[in-house]
């Protein structure tokens, strides 16, 4: 294993990614080749087909089973080369974190050989799915799949240390999301799984970039949203539903994280239900 390949699944593991949109892509022989200024980092997942991508001066040979990582305010072209259609995905992704760090990689263009193809088809196929939803819940899972997409690219690259560390955090993760309507405390999370608070949470935000009772707020308010807008809960419903008995302090702490006050969304779905 190359050390830079070594540099890129310790990067993912300290900076998840969060990704902004996924679209198909179809370019066939012929075709005057197409060449643009890039502004986001994306990846490139060739599907069929095989083309020659360059990036300023950095050429790859594009073909399934690899990927393509471009980065912003670079001179992109596609060559088709063959006979066949050249159909790829690409997800354009969001490179800082929710503290607003940055990965060195973003500016990088390189490419990988993908080693779980099964999986990463299955995670490119319901993030191409979940890009055209822009409801709150979907965007959460639009977050999870993009979680799980990136273990199968990078997991088979970490240490067995960092690798386990992974593993443990993604088991604590879920635990979080599976009792996320009890009244849990850090102590009592990192009790279940037989860890010191300070130690838990320093790990669990070493890894997903976000401390672990944070994690909690965002899930629960999440939720939460998707009960209001889908299923027309009152905000006092909401607030109760996801383990917060006092309806006023969830409103603050819904508007503080969200942007939005909840009753604004429970005031949007009566709208629309009105044009149904």
């Amino acid at each position: 294993m190359s050390d830079f390949r070594t540099q890129l699944a310790e990067e993912y593991a300290r900076f998840p990614l969060t990704i902004q949109k996924a679209a198909s892509f179809t370019k066939v022989p012929g075709q005057v080749p197409a060449s643009y200024e890039t502004t986001r980092a994306a990846f490139i997942f060739p599907v069929s087909g095989k083309a020659v991508i360059s990036f300023d001066n950095q050429t790859f040979t594009a073909v399934p089973g690899k990927v393509i990582h471009g980065c912003p305010g670079k001179k992109l072209t596609f060559y088709i080369e063959g006979d066949e259609p050249f159909c790829h995905i690409n997800l354009y992704y969001d490179p800082f974190d929710s503290q607003g760090r940055g990965t060195d990689f973003i500016h990088s263009a390189y490419e990988l050989e993908i080693i779980n193809g099964a999986e990463v088809d299955d995670c490119l196929e319901e993030l191409l799915r979940l890009s055209h939803c822009h409801d709150i819940r979907s965007r959460f899972r639009m977050n999870f799949t993009t979680q799980k997409l990136f273990d199968a690219l990078f997991c088979s690259q970490l240490s067995k240390q960092e690798s386990e560390e992974l593993n443990f955090i993604n088991e604590a993760a879920l635990y979080i999301r599976n009792h996320y309507t009890e009244p849990l405390t850090l102590k009592e999370i990192a009790g279940h799984f037989g860890k010191r608070p300070e130690n838990f949470s320093y790990l669990f935000h070493k890894v997903m970039g976000i401390r672990p009772i944070d994690y909690l707020i965002e899930y629960r308010l999440e939720t939460a949203a998707g009960l209001l807008n889908e299923n027309g809960f009152s905000v006092r419903q909401a607030a109760v539903s996801v383990g917060y008995k006092d309806e006023f302090y969830f409103s603050r702490l819904f508007k503080k994280h969200m942007g939005i006050a909840p009753s604004k969304i429970k005031s949007g779905w009566q709208t629309e239900r009105k044009k149904l």
